[in-house]
Formats: C-alpha cells, structure tokens, sequence
C-alpha cells in the first residue's frame, strides 16, 4: 500500500520520537536510578549517653586556611549518631559537638567512599574503623593514645592539687615537665607517622601536628612529598621554611643580619662574623628564665676564652627596649648586644624557640647550633685549647 508523502513524515517523526523516549528512559535507569542509590559515604558514631539530645556537626578542613567548614549536622540520640554523604572526595574532616561558640567534643577523620565507624569512650579516647586511611590513621592513634592519656592524668593531677591547695611550686614544675614530655613525644609520634605517608590523606592531615617542631626535623618529611602533597599549603609553609633553614645549616657560611645596638644605631652581623674570631650568636630575651639562668655560664666562657679568639654576640627578641637594656645592666653582659626589632634577624636565622646559639668559625662557616651548657664548653674548648 501506499502513503502519502505528509502521512510517512508523521510516522517517521513519531518513531524517531519513540526512540529517543526509549534511549531516555535506559539511560535514567543506568544513572540516574543508580544516582538515587546508595550514599557513598556512611558515618556512623557512638558517644556517650551524656551528648544525647546534642547536635554533633560534620566538617571538613579548607586546606587554604585550615579552618573547618560545617557541611552537615544531626542530633545525637541514646548515644549514636548517623550522617550519609552521596559525594566525597578523601580529606580531613571533624566531627564536633560546639556549646557556647567552643568545641565541646571533636574528633578527626579522613572522609572518604565507604562506611566508617566512630566510637568515643568516657576517657576521651576514640576508635574510628571502615576504610583504609580511618584504619591507618588508627594505628598512629592506638600509639599516641599512650603519651595523651599520660598528660592528662598529669594535667588533672595539677588541678587536683590546686583545688585542695596542696600544689607546691616543685610539684607543679615537675608536673608542667613532665606534660612537655609528654607533648614532645605526642608530636615526635605524629611526626614519624607523617614521614611514612605524606603522600595519603592520612599523613597530610597531621600536617599541623607537626607545624611547631623543629625545622631540622621536617627535612625528612619535604625529601619524601611527592609534587601533589608539596602543592598542599601547609607542605609549602614547611618547604619555605626548611629552604631558609638550609640556607643556616651548619656547613654554610653566616647569613648577614641588621638588628639595632645599645646605642640605638644599625648594627650587622658582619661587623664580628666572618673577621677572624670564633663568634657565639645568642639569641636570648630578658623574659626568659633558661636565657638568663644560663648567662652567668656565658659570661664565664667570655672571660675565659675572650682572648683566645672567642666572641659572643647577643641577640634579643624583646619588644620592650627598656627591659632589655635594664636585664643587659644587671647580668653583665659585657659583650655586643643587639635587638631584634624587626624580626629580620630570627627569621633568617629560623629561631623557633629561645635560648638559641650558633657558633661561627673564624671564616663565618656555622660550626654548630643549639649548643648549651656543657656541651657548648666543650666545643668551644675544642676550638679554643
């Protein structure tokens, strides 16, 4: 039979309009049915009964300014908690409980595909299980779990003291040492897990565990990063730093600084360094307690090995000129003193914490750093005999 021309238009539109219908349809039942689906990740937590009736927030970490962002919350009942994110890319996240504009409770994870399990116990020790960086992550937990739990048996020990007014001073130096202690190995620990696996989520989210150690310590952990972790921002402080750190390591040759002398004048570096003397640089402060405990054994060493080749020069970070000239009057310190007013000379020198010394051979080459007490007078005797 035949169809007039108009009447095979029509039927061949509406079977090319049945088509495409169909093709539709598949491809909803693909993607988007499958869009509809299970959420990619599943956070489940258990906390104490006490946070019932709260709301815990979920937040993730901005890598630019490292402060968290809350991108979800619930209320916590008897004890358990549930969030489903349906799209999720690993990075550092928080779950936090804030009363009062603080973080009365908090936890860190790595938010990634899968179920994740969290669970917090009375003592404030949490267990987060289900994916491979929340697993890893939990190894370097369970260790540093072990110097936490110490410091805060110490810290509520102090104030156990305090309140029945049986706190000594000798006691509570010996408790606030013991925290440091603590502190330190709490941070080493951190650092150790960092180094292993900078290039995962797990390591970079310790990245500002790390931030106050030591520049020398960090080296390791710059060398390991492979060139997507170095683009992280906290990784790009740590390179800038270590860069100007060994650019003062010891080997090289000093760097020259301007600070301002007791005359209130320019002063350099320059004008000792490198001039044919073994030079002591001190960076110091009239604050601070260990610089000036140690200064009568620096004003020993200068009058010993004085005229043997050996001069010291002090550098303060103080901000009060009058404090820093009245402690240089009453510890006698009978050497160049400067001060550091526009940190220029701490930042070249990387000065993290003070007392810190370097000493610089006849040359200017940095012979050694931080060294104190018995140490330092053995090195310089060495030079010095």
């Amino acid at each position: 039979m035949n169809y007039p021309m108009e009447l095979c238009n029509k039927i061949f539109i509406k079977t090319l309009m049945m088509k495409n219908f169909i093709i539709y349809i598949a491809l909803f039942l693909t993607f988007g049915y499958a869009g509809c689906g299970k959420p990619a990740c599943v956070i489940q937590g258990k906390i104490e009964s006490k946070w019932n009736g709260k709301t815990v927030y979920l937040q993730i970490i901005e890598e630019e300014n490292m402060r968290p962002q809350s991108i979800d919350s619930t209320i916590i009942n008897q004890g358990e908690f549930k969030f489903a994110q349906t799209s999720v890319s690993p990075q550092t996240a928080l779950l936090s409980i804030i009363e009062q504009g603080k973080s009365a409770w908090t936890t860190q994870f790595i938010l990634e595909e899968g179920n994740i399990k969290i669970t917090s116990d009375s003592q404030g020790n949490t267990l987060i299980a289900g994916t491979p960086n929340n697993e890893l992550l939990q190894q370097h937990f369970n260790r540093w779990y072990i110097p936490y739990n110490k410091m805060r048996q110490s810290s509520e020990e102090m104030y156990r003291l305090e309140q029945a007014g049986q706190l000594t001073r000798n006691t509570l130096d010996s408790l606030d040492k013991n925290s440091q202690s603590y502190m330190r190995e709490m941070r080493l620990l951190s650092l150790e897990f960092v180094k292993e696996n900078i290039n995962n989520p797990a390591g970079k989210s310790l990245l500002m565990e790390i931030m106050g150690l030591p520049d020398r310590l960090l080296v390791d952990v710059v060398e390991k990063a492979d060139s997507i972790s170095l683009h992280h921002p906290l990784m790009q402080q740590i390179s800038k730093r270590i860069n100007t750190y060994k650019a003062v390591a010891v080997g090289k040759i000093f760097q020259d600084v301007i600070a301002v002398n007791m005359q209130d004048q320019p002063s350099r570096l320059s004008d000792y360094a490198g001039k044919g003397k073994y030079v002591l640089i001190d960076f110091w402060a009239s604050w601070c307690k260990p610089c000036c405990i140690e200064m009568p054994e620096l004003k020993q060493l200068y009058h010993q090995y004085k005229e043997k080749g050996l001069e010291i020069v002090s550098i303060s970070i103080d901000q009060d000129k009058d404090a820093w000239q009245k402690k240089i009057k009453e510890l006698q310190m009978n050497w160049p003193q400067m001060i550091d007013e526009n940190k220029e000379a701490s930042k070249t020198y990387v000065v993290g914490a003070i007392p810190h010394t370097i000493l610089l051979d006849p040359t200017g080459g940095i012979l050694a750093k931080d060294l104190r007490g018995k140490e330092l007078e053995e090195k310089i005797a060495q030079y010095l005999k």
